[in-house]
């Protein structure tokens, strides 16, 4: 027989107590505050009329319930120290004990795996139907405490087979798990009718949860997915506080943005994902393409992620848990990845070997003008102002869990300078309350509310005046003009420009401040046990207050110093969505079927003004009174102030899905949506969007050697995505009270761009060991709204209107591959292998081209990722020659329109030259040219897509150390190293440097000068992209319970483990800029924006 426990009975404990005219409440109180039980019931069940009175006496809390029980009608029942209450059912009898104490006995037994019998920790142990359960230790042991009436004992670990035991009289037991590969209690709830098994999906959604999140956690929930998900392309930001670019499965438009539809418990957010603290993240759950998306409709052609936060719910009941975490980091930049400069330049030296300048300050050149002189001082001016920076990331959470619900409240600090000791950087204050509430057998209510602080230090870092300055630069001087620190003007080789970052940074006050508040609340009620209606409501409000001060004899300014600047801003977003839904899941034999009917609501408001106050009466002093009037009587405008136009929107949809299953193996899905926006023009205000998919499961037929699981889908359906807000108005500007003639024409036709994705999908489990899914997309991606030349005579003067205008389509392949190659007891180790490749192609541009961002154009046929510029001839054949045989490169190459290909020849580095000037002042390149003698200035350069992106988990497990370790590699694919080029134009790209040729074999200056071609975009700054990059690496080690004792802890904390981190630990490229991702996912534009920042982190996590 089961041990019965010793905990103190309601029959037992004896109380003195009078009691006179009190309510209920107050009744269970006392008791409360003079016994060790405590009440649990629904306000709505307490009759707070009656009055409960009770003669001075001794009593068992028994008897003083039976008290209540018969003055107010309720019935108690005693689980250990807790009494739960609830009104007595009319359907009651005179003779039901109102009464009851819960007998419970103790349950022990031991888990082991049926592979090698070996111990299986954390399986967790509950009794069936109930929230009473916990998990075995590290040696697969357990001991549960029960009700006497429990019936089923349930135990689930991951990767193995749920097990029910019937509990009988039985006190130990002893569980063999079985595998299960198929895993058909893992479940999404995104972009479906109702929550589905991930084996009975019939189309792609990926997931991401805690568990890999917390292995090397990243700043932001943007970052944390990087490498972690194929067909899912995140560019992380270097710069502390910025949020990262994410794709997924290619670009969807080619002018109004291509992030995701984000969802964080419900809501929708209009803002940064780089607010939100991954420490509180449960889990993610991304639909990557249309046919995924299709019940989000015409904001979901980018794809969904959505977030779920943590709330307590893996606790046993009555049990409280606090976790805290604290982190200490390391910053600074990669410096192994500084781009390289000249160690020699071209210019005049007095005897010391510092270089002339004229009376401007500006470096004078030699004759001849050769990178031959070494600098007299060489600074990696990045070092100096990169001097490294320490900061902390801590966060704490308490969460509890009842009988009726569960409850976590969390916080976080964090701050990140960037490795910058003058900058500031970010400052982040994240507050999360997550609260889930079981009101009665049919009524759950779940809310998650966030408060977020942050402050954004936006003074200029000046980067490229770090890069692009000579080498000898000395920053540290004073300045001549007024005796202050930090020389603005130490740059010889350009004035102007690239003004003393330090100095910049001295002198200067910006900073952004924002206030952000994104809540839902979700409220589930059970019609039936098969009919349930959901309702959601969210918001997401922001306010971004600006302020920028500079002073007046401001020298970092082009021509007199500056007359001091005050600048104010504010910006306010504040964006609601709410949806109904009814929600019906049956099972009628061998079919099961989930569906479901929702309204969407969306609403979103913007206001902001910013102010501009110039040339300051006093210094020192950020107020907007230090602004000075205009006494120069020529109307000067010292004060300037801009409110941006109140914008709204709103949105409304219809939905309908429905799917289900036959035989657990036929799968089919059907989902319509209806969207109206104020975002479509007037004629084309509604638009449908649709999804039909269907999958089988071939090994629920067919026993095929090696696999557990088989599965093939199909699916094709359709999203959107809105015009911007100005898009379908005309347009006309104001400025000095005065409105300008409108340039933009309205068109009452905009519609949303519409993807139409086809996808299939392979996936299955084999050898007990492995997972895989492979899929293939293809989207057309019709509609693209594009801003579009009109006639200005047809038209009254407008020159342009929005119009829907191209199609891009995108074709993507996915593998992903998951391997557990060691399941032992005190050892484990899994990989995770996820690869794709995208092609992005304009098949059709209804509007003249338009030259896009980096070097690329949006023409018919073109690739998005393809770079567009010159390039320089490396043969004889290359040139262009006509029937005469005059070569018509000539005038690009200072030979007039009379060469011949005698004139030319073959440089040592492979360049075609006019012939005889090697190593002169006259070499240098020729371009191609095409039969009109017309430069060719529209060739294909380069194609930042890469030939496969690779991403690769590893976590392994010792015992109580865990190693994770995240790889990331790109084969193929171009950047366009903009940021050489800049080099290349002041003499300070390393392909200058000629001191280490022999005499009489050096190339002048002009050579190079050629190439560089007054920065115009040429195929020799593109550079191969291929690299491998270990993102994430962290070591973890757990204190177990046998050391915690040890060390006397192990009344105080639960689990205690220190961690080492650190992130872009090595990164293998050829590429000569800081990294080869940088630019832009399809851009690849490379301005050496801001340099690769490495991080090395020690944290300590407690639960207690």
């Amino acid at each position: 027989m089961a041990n019965r426990t010793s905990a103190q009975s309601i029959r037992d404990y004896k109380v003195n107590l009078e009691l006179r005219e009190v309510s209920i409440t107050q009744a269970f109180q006392n008791i409360e505050g003079i016994t060790p039980f405590k009440f649990f019931y629904k306000k709505k069940d307490i009759n707070q009329k009656v009055k409960i009175n009770l003669p001075q006496g001794e009593y068992t809390v028994a008897d003083i319930l039976e008290s209540i029980s018969r003055s107010a009608a309720l019935n108690f029942k005693q689980i250990n120290k807790n009494i739960s209450v609830a009104q007595v059912p009319n359907s009651a009898r005179e003779t039901d004990e109102r009464v009851v104490v819960v007998e419970e006995k103790t349950l022990t037994g031991r888990v082991v795996s049926v592979e090698d019998n070996q111990p299986l920790p954390t399986v967790t142990v509950r009794v069936k139907g109930t929230t009473i359960g916990t998990q075995t230790g590290m040696d697969g042991r357990f001991s549960l405490t029960v009700p006497d009436n429990a019936e089923v004992l349930e135990f689930r670990f991951l990767g193995f087979q749920t097990q029910e035991v019937q509990i009988g009289n039985q006190a130990v037991f002893n569980i063999v798990m079985q595998i299960d590969a198929k895993q058909l209690d893992d479940v999404v709830v995104t972009g479906v009718a109702a929550a589905t098994p991930k084996e009975k999906l019939s189309f792609t959604i990926a997931s991401v949860d805690s568990e890999v999140l917390t292995k090397a956690p990243a700043a932001n929930a943007g970052n944390a997915l990087v490498g972690k998900v194929a067909g899912l392309r995140i560019s992380p930001s270097n710069v502390p506080g910025a949020g990262p670019e994410i794709l997924l499965r290619g670009a969807t438009n080619l002018r109004t943005g291509n992030g995701p539809l984000v969802l964080l418990d419900g809501a929708i957010l209009e803002g940064s994902l780089s607010d939100i603290s991954v420490q509180d993240i449960e889990r993610y759950e991304i639909l990557k393409g249309a046919s995924a998306a299709t019940l989000y409709g015409s904001r979901a052609a980018n794809g969904v992620i959505a977030i779920y936060t943590k709330s307590g719910q893996g606790l046993a009941v009555g049990q409280t848990n606090v976790f805290f975490r604290s982190e200490v980091i390391s910053e600074n930049t990669y410096k192994g990845r500084h781009p390289e400069k000249a160690r020699f330049h071209n210019k005049q030296t007095d005897a010391n070997g510092d270089i002339i300048t004229d009376n401007d300050g500006l470096a004078l050149d030699k004759n001849p003008s050769i990178n031959e002189v070494p600098f007299s001082r060489y600074r990696d001016h990045l070092e100096d102002f990169f001097s490294g920076s320490t900061s902390f990331r801590n966060y704490i959470r308490l969460s509890n869990r009842t009988a009726a619900g569960n409850v976590s409240v969390s916080f976080e600090q964090q701050n990140a300078t960037g490795g910058i000791d003058l900058h500031e950087g970010n400052r982040r204050y994240n507050f999360a309350v997550g609260v889930d509430q079981n009101f009665s057998d049919r009524f759950d209510l779940s809310i998650r509310a966030r408060y977020i602080w942050d402050r954004d230090d936006r003074r200029p870092r000046n980067i490229g005046s770090l890069i692009f300055a000579s080498p000898d630069a000395d920053w540290f001087a004073p300045n001549e003009e007024d005796g202050s620190p930090f020389n603005y003007d130490a740059n010889s080789f350009i004035l102007d420009s690239f003004f003393n970052p330090f100095y910049v940074l001295s002198n200067n006050f910006n900073e952004r401040v924002r206030k952000r508040f994104i809540s839902s609340a979700q409220g589930d009620l059970s019609i039936t046990d098969d009919l349930k209606f959901t309702g959601i409501f969210g918001f997401d409000t922001r306010q971004d207050n600006s302020q920028a001060f500079q002073n007046p004899g401001y020298l970092a300014v082009v021509g007199d110093p500056g007359q001091g600047d005050i600048d104010r801003g504010f910006a306010e977003t504040f964006s609601v969505n709410a949806s109904a839904a009814l929600t019906y899941v049956k099972d009628f034999g061998d079919f099961n079927v989930r569906s479901t009917l929702k309204y969407q609501y969306e609403d979103r408001q913007d206001q902001g003004f910013t102010i501009d106050a110039d040339f300051l009466g006093v210094s020192n002093f950020n107020n907007l009174a230090a602004t000075r009037a205009d006494t120069s009587g020529l109307g000067y405008q010292f004060f300037s102030a801009t409110d941006t136009r109140d914008i709204q929107i709103r949105s409304d949809s219809y939905a309908f899905a429905v799917g289900g299953d036959y035989l657990d193996k036929y799968i089919l899905d059907f989902v319509v949506r209806y969207d109206g926006s104020s975002l479509f023009g007037d004629q084309e205000r509604w638009q449908w969007f649709s999804r039909a998919s269907a999958a089988y499961r071939i090994t629920e037929d067919f026993d095929i050697p090696g696999f557990q699981e088989l599965k093939v889908s199909g699916s094709l359906g359709t999203a959107g995505g809105r015009p911007l807000f100005n898009d379908r108005f005309e347009i006309a500007n104001v400025n000095d009270g005065l409105i300008s003639f409108p340039q933009q024409l309205a068109n009452p036709n905009l519609k949303p761009n519409i993807t139409t994705e086809t996808e299939f999908t392979l996936s299955g489990n084999f050898l007990d060991r492995f997972d895989f899914l492979a899929s293939y997309s293809n989207q057309e991606n019709r509609d693209q709204v594009l801003t579009v030349p009109i006639s200005v005579a047809a038209t009254g003067g407008r020159s342009t209107q929005v119009q829907n205008a191209a199609t891009l389509s995108t074709n993507t392949f996915e593998f992903t591959l998951g391997y557990n190659a060691i399941r032992k007891q005190d050892m484990n180790l899994r990989f995770d292998l996820v690869a794709d490749r995208t092609v992005q192609t304009i098949t059709e541009f209804n509007a003249p081209q338009v030259l896009a961002a980096g070097a690329g154009i949006w023409r018919e046929g073109s690739e998005l990722t393809q770079m567009y510029g010159r390039r320089y001839a490396k043969s004889l054949s290359e040139l262009t020659v006509d029937e005469n045989g005059i070569v018509l490169n000539g005038q690009f190459a200072g030979l007039g329109n009379t060469s011949t290909l005698d004139d030319y020849e073959i440089n040592d580095l492979g360049f075609v030259i006019p012939a005889g000037t090697q190593f002169t002042n006259d070499e240098r390149v020729v371009p191609l040219v095409n039969e009109a003698g017309e430069e060719e200035q529209e060739l294909v350069i380069g194609n930042a897509r890469p030939d496969l992106n690779l991403g690769l988990r590893t976590a392994f497990r010792w015992k109580n150390v865990n190693i994770y370790m995240l790889w990331e590699a790109q084969i193929g694919g171009d950047v366009y190293n903009s940021g050489l080029q800049a080099l290349d134009r002041d003499g300070l790209g390393p392909d200058y440097d000629q001191a280490d040729r022999p005499e009489g074999q050096r190339h002048w200056t002009s050579f190079r000068q050629s190439i560089y071609n007054g920065r115009r975009l040429n195929a020799e700054y593109v550079e191969d992209a291929s690299h491998v990059r270990l993102r994430e690496l962290s070591v973890n080690y757990e204190l177990g319970n046998s050391t915690l004792e040890k060390l006397g802890m192990s009344n105080v904390f639960k689990s205690v483990q220190l961690s080492f981190i650190a992130n872009n630990v090595l990164l293998l490229a050829k590429y000569r800029g800081f990294d080869p991702t940088a630019g832009g996912i399809n851009a690849r534009f490379d301005g050496y924006a801001f340099p690769l920042i490495r991080t090395f982190s020690g944290s300590i996590s407690m639960n207690f």
